[in-house]
């Protein structure tokens, strides 16, 4: 008999999780390094985001509210080379602006649906776009030549 009720016990979570709709959540990620955000865009459903550093330095990642002066509505901590930050809910439609917190002009643009629940997902880094190589360091024989301004 308890063969049984385990049985159909089993077989109950099974179908429950075949039917529609009964999925886990999806998290997207965006890689983040010192030549930018990957993607760039990041067209998601209501779910969750996180942020991977694929660069060679520490990098960290801010959303900011509107108002000017005002505590960052996310921030990721600094993210070592290879560390993936804690997700963020994205619960809410319209488009959002996450950036580098050290370089404002590096960012990415997310965008969630607003009237509709769901839409195609565009949310995958570009292979062919990897970050940039660090400068050399430690090198003995490293050659760097300084940039000049010409007025």
């Amino acid at each position: 008999m308890r063969r049984v009720a385990f049985l159909a016990a089993v077989l109950a979570l099974a179908a429950a999780a075949a039917l529609p709709g009964a999925r886990a959540y999806e998290v997207q990620t965006v890689e983040v390094s010192e030549g930018g955000f990957n993607p760039a865009v990041c067209q998601m459903n209501r779910e969750y985001l996180r942020f991977k550093n694929v660069g060679s330095t520490p990098r960290r990642v801010v959303w900011r509210p509107p108002t000017p002066g005002a505590e960052p509505l996310f921030d990721s901590g600094w993210l070592a080379p290879g560390e993936v930050s804690n997700a963020v809910y994205m619960g809410f439609p319209g488009t959002f602006r996450f950036e580098d917190f050290e370089n404002a002009g590096n960012f990415v643009i997310v965008k969630t649906p607003v009237y509709s629940a769901t839409w195609p997902v565009e949310c995958w880094p570009d292979p062919a776009k990897r970050p940039p190589s660090p400068p050399c360091t430690g090198a003995a024989h490293c050659l760097r030549v300084p940039g000049v301004a010409m007025d």
